[in-house]
């Protein structure tokens, strides 16, 4: 099976999308199947990867995150599709991809998967802060967009049930369930360093009563990671706490500064080495989230998966995975308060306790390979229901001089 995946957010640093195609990239190359990925990017370029391709296109970077870039070369992407004849066009952005998408008929499969949740991340919130008979208008609207969204393809695909349940309940049609997962074997307590650990603790690392805490993920607005800090500094106030944010983004220099009074801090770029990200997760006490609106949620399975309890809110799919004994949820419109409280009570969970209701929690998520071989089996299902066969990859046009070739090392 060809699948050929038009992406919008698609960071040269990394992100959860790219994060995740990367997988599916090499998952596919392992089973027989191809997977290429089309994004904007700083300049025109195709980058074989085990499994697949990721053909870039010059496009500007956007304003806020200049990591990301604008999807703004319809043609190309037609133009690309076209070339490679795919069994599956999937899109991993509601946005102009999706509209790109829907444009083009001849392909067997259509899917969009629903990464990210725009109503419930930026528009929520706005309508938060509106009198009742605008706020509903408003959020009307913005289902009304995404419904529409969805109507253009043969399937939509969700991280989990309840998020299914909610689309559907707006009125979105053919909602598949494909619970994602992760790679359990990366993860686990037995990765934890207590070297590393002394490290990030720095002048508290002869505390016994000291506690590290951590923020991973990218360093945005939406991703609410100002609101964290503050809420560190004040628990700082009464216990002694150090903290590690692991992540990259332009939120990442406001970061810096509200954590200055903390007495350790420290901040780690994305690491593209497994062993250290595991090492960090299962060396810190507790893993502080901020996402109202996740759609599944992978730092915070992995964390579980190391052992390391989390704090999350009690809006998105965060809620969902945090299990008894291993999280503390606050209220996702409390502020810092919420969360510091929430914090000091998941510091008070005995340590073993909390480390085998993580794991125990993690182990009853699929495994990411579980999750790629429902989702082709999703999309072969869909041929199949329309004749068009299934398993091996569609011979389609190459790309030949439509954009020049590298190798990636």
């Amino acid at each position: 099976m060809r699948i050929v995946d038009l992406a919008e957010f698609y960071s040269e640093r990394g992100g959860g999308v790219r994060s995740y195609l990367t997988k599916q990239m090499r998952w596919a190359g392992e089973h027989g199947h191809e997977l290429v990925v089309v994004a904007p990017g700083p300049k025109d370029e195709t980058v074989t990867m085990p499994g697949g391709r990721v053909v870039r296109y010059a496009a500007p970077p956007m304003p806020y995150d200049p990591t990301y870039h604008v999807p703004w070369r319809v043609d190309r992407m037609r133009q690309v599709v076209r070339a490679l004849a795919p069994d599956v066009l999937q899109v991993s952005s509601p946005f102009v991809p999706a509209l790109v998408a829907r444009s083009i008929r001849d392909v067997p499969v259509r899917a969009y998967v629903h990464h990210s949740d725009p109503i419930n991340c930026y528009v929520r919130p706005l309508a938060a802060r509106m009198p009742p008979a605008l706020a509903d208008r408003l959020l009307g609207t913005a289902w009304d967009w995404l419904r529409a969204v969805c109507d253009g393809f043969d399937v939509v695909v969700v991280a989990g049930h309840g998020l299914r349940r909610e689309l559907e309940q707006w009125g979105c049609q053919r909602v598949r369930a494909v619970p994602f997962g992760i790679e359990h074997e990366r993860f686990g307590p037995e990765h934890g360093s207590l070297e590393l650990r002394r490290q990030l603790l720095g002048p508290l690392a002869d505390d016994p009563a000291a506690r590290l805490l951590a923020i991973a993920g990218r360093l945005a607005a939406d991703k609410r990671q100002a609101m964290l800090v503050q809420a560190v500094v004040e628990v700082a106030r009464r216990r002694p706490v150090a903290l590690v944010v692991l992540g990259d983004g332009p939120e990442r220099e406001r970061l810096r500064k509200l954590a200055h009074p903390l007495p350790a801090a420290t901040f780690l770029r994305f690491t593209k080495d497994p062993e250290e990200y595991a090492t960090l997760l299962a060396s810190v006490d507790l893993l502080v989230h901020g996402s109202a609106c996740e759609t599944y949620g992978f730092v915070l399975v992995e964390t579980l998966a190391s052992g390391t309890p989390i704090v999350v809110p009690d809006e998105g799919a965060a809620a969902s995975l945090a299990p008894p004994g291993a999280s503390v949820v606050y209220a996702a419109r409390g502020g810092p308060p919420a969360v510091a409280e929430a914090i000091e009570r998941a510091l008070e969970i005995p340590r073993d306790a909390a480390r085998d209701a993580a794991v125990r929690a993690a182990r009853a998520q699929p495994h990411l390979d579980e999750h790629f071989a429902a989702l082709v089996a999703a999309y072969d299902e869909i041929r199949a229901s329309r004749g068009g066969g299934q398993g091996k990859p569609n011979q389609g046009t190459e790309i030949g001089d439509v954009l020049q070739d590298r190798h990636a090392p």
